[in-house]
């Protein structure tokens, strides 16, 4: 019966990080090639959209710490996964870019939101080993827009492509809701947070987690917001620009299982400083041999790290502040958040005054000065 219970709860877990990551938060990158050919969609619009996305990401990673909603979880989850379905289909509602940055923004905060209590109540009262099993969800919503945005295009265009992912997000977040909701009450979310006696200390292996995962959210950012329209600017890959994105998605779904499998066997840090370095490899791949077979195989390097790295943060995160988990949980998403918002507008500076290809090497290094801060936690942190 338990063991039951445990599977359900990981089920909701799946489909909540499924409908607020993969299709709510970047369902857009699909999309953006298909409204700029539809309704000529400026790379200044473009650029404003992702970062008022981030920018609510952030917005609430911050907020998912305060009182406000960790003591009221239930409402905020029912509330986030309804409203990130409404948010998707009022984009094709209207062709006013501040509605959509305002639509863009609140997505963003909603996903943070989502992100951490579906984080939390999943792997709450001693089911963190499920983590590896938990970020699938982004990989299973990242390979259901990659595939079904090209049908709805066929049927509907821009507009098309919105609602099917509302319709899609629906069915992700009713069963999320059915699966969660019994268990977001007071109980489970408040035993993660630290009792009064118990203080949350930040340590040097703390602050050396934070900057790594603050600097994956620049470098991988980059490559998830921009591919498919990168891609689909070089003419000889710019049939593959979709199927790439596929291959992200699909790469990502057994890539935090197989981490996990990975980080048992040798310990976390390691397992971490291996997949930043095959994800800077798959990032550079693209840039040093341009070819359709080279593309695919970087995309599914980085489609197999980029959760991954996400799943094994957030089980040292929990494993080092194991008395306060949700609290840990949220301040590391925060300085992934940070990272996002820088990531896009170095990206924009560097496709300006260098060229296409600029912003991916800026990526690498950045990924090259995460593996040096991970490279500085001691081995005995990341083994207790």
């Amino acid at each position: 019966m338990q063991n039951r219970r445990t599977i359900s709860i990981l089920a909701g877990g799946i489909c909540a990080l499924s409908l607020a990551m993969g299709v709510s938060r970047f369902g857009f990158t699909p999309i953006i090639p298909i409204m700029q050919r539809d309704i000529g969609l400026a790379e200044w619009d473009i650029a404003v959209l992702a970062s008022a996305n981030y920018l609510g990401y952030l917005a609430g990673a911050w907020a998912s710490r305060r009182q406000y909603v960790t003591g009221h979880v239930r409402g905020w989850l029912g509330g986030g996964l309804a409203g990130s379905i409404l948010l998707l289909a009022a984009m094709p509602a209207t062709q006013l870019p501040a509605l959509w940055t305002l639509l863009r923004l609140s997505a963003g905060f909603l996903s943070a939101i989502l992100f951490v209590i579906a984080s939390s109540i999943t792997l709450g009262q001693g089911r963190s080993n499920r983590a590896g099993y938990l970020y699938s969800g982004v990989g299973i919503g990242l390979a259901f827009t990659g595939i079904c945005v090209p049908v709805f295009d066929a049927i509907g265009g821009w507009k098309g492509t919105w609602l099917g992912l509302a319709l899609g997000g629906s069915i992700f977040g009713a069963i999320a809701w059915r699966m969660l909701a019994k268990e977001a009450g007071p109980e489970p979310v408040h035993s993660e947070l630290p009792r009064p006696e118990s203080r949350f200390t930040r340590d040097y292996a703390w602050y050396a987690l934070l900057v790594a995962y603050g600097l994956e959210g620049i470098g991988y950012i980059i490559t998830a917001t921009y591919i498919v329209q990168m891609l689909g600017a070089i003419p000889e890959l710019r049939q593959i620009a979709n199927q790439s994105w596929v291959f992200i998605g699909l790469a990502a779904i057994p890539s935090t299982y197989l981490w996990a499998r990975f980080a048992q066997k040798t310990n976390i840090r390691i397992a971490l400083m291996l997949a930043y370095s095959l994800q800077a490899l798959g990032i550079l791949m693209p840039v040093v041999l341009p070819n359709q077979v080279s593309t695919l195989a970087g995309g599914v390097l980085f489609g197999g790290t980029f959760m991954g790295i996400t799943s094994l943060a957030i089980a040292l995160a929990c494993r080092m502040k194991a008395e306060a988990k949700m609290k840990a949980i949220a301040e590391l998403t925060t300085a992934f958040a940070l990272g996002q918002i820088i990531g896009p507008i170095a990206a924009a500076y560097l496709q300006k005054n260098f060229d296409l290809l600029a912003p991916s090497i800026f990526a690498v290094v950045v990924l090259l000065f995460a593996l040096l801060a991970l490279a500085t936690i001691n081995k005995k942190v990341s083994d207790e």
